[in-house]
């Protein structure tokens, strides 16, 4: 089994490093596969150029770093997503990710207009996110907008399954044992 795990947090010291730091760990202590795409240190560029726009309806990208993801998402069993809730949404830089990576006939086919996800080789995964909210904000006074815009309106329309979610905030921070808990 291989795991990728993307990052997208700018900070080393971040919060969201720490966590990767963490599973990295837990994954080498489980002689388990894994790969760190790290959005931030790849100079990933989200923007999708007018080029890129019509080799994605064409289900082709001519970006190598796109095509470099693919080819480690393709090759993946579980995908885990680490990064900071910013106004209470992914960083621009993963939405970029999921916009020009996740493209027609590589994530995802079109019949009788209605999506039908190819990542289907991704059997599990989680999304970890950090932040300044509590997690109970986040789901009942926001309406869960990790979960249902990038757990159901993106992995689960690509064809990804069983994807857990965890936010980690603030107050969390201060736990040395939270990892501990959740990554066990």
């Amino acid at each position: 089994m291989k795991t990728t795990i993307i990052v997208a947090s700018p900070s080393e010291k971040s919060f969201s490093k720490k966590i990767v730091e963490k599973l990295s760990k837990k994954l080498i202590e489980n002689r388990a596969e894994y790969e760190i795409i790290d959005l931030y240190k790849d100079n990933f560029n989200p923007v999708m150029t007018e080029k890129e726009e019509q080799l994605y309806n064409e289900g082709k990208t001519d970006d190598e770093l796109v095509k470099k993801y693919q080819q480690s998402i393709r090759n993946s069993d579980e995908i885990i997503l680490v990064f900071p809730v910013w106004f209470n949404n992914v960083p621009a830089i993963l939405k970029g990710f999921f916009d020009k990576v996740f493209i027609k006939n590589f994530a995802f086919s079109e019949e009788d207009n209605k999506t039908k996800g190819l990542l289907t080789n991704i059997k599990s995964g989680m999304v970890i996110t950090t932040s300044e909210s509590n997690t109970s904000y986040l789901k009942d006074k926001l309406n869960n907008p990790i979960e249902t815009v990038i757990i159901k309106g993106t992995l689960e329309v690509c064809g990804m399954k069983n994807i857990k979610y965890i936010n980690l905030n603030v107050e969390d921070k201060e736990k040395e044992d939270v990892f501990e808990s959740y990554f066990k």
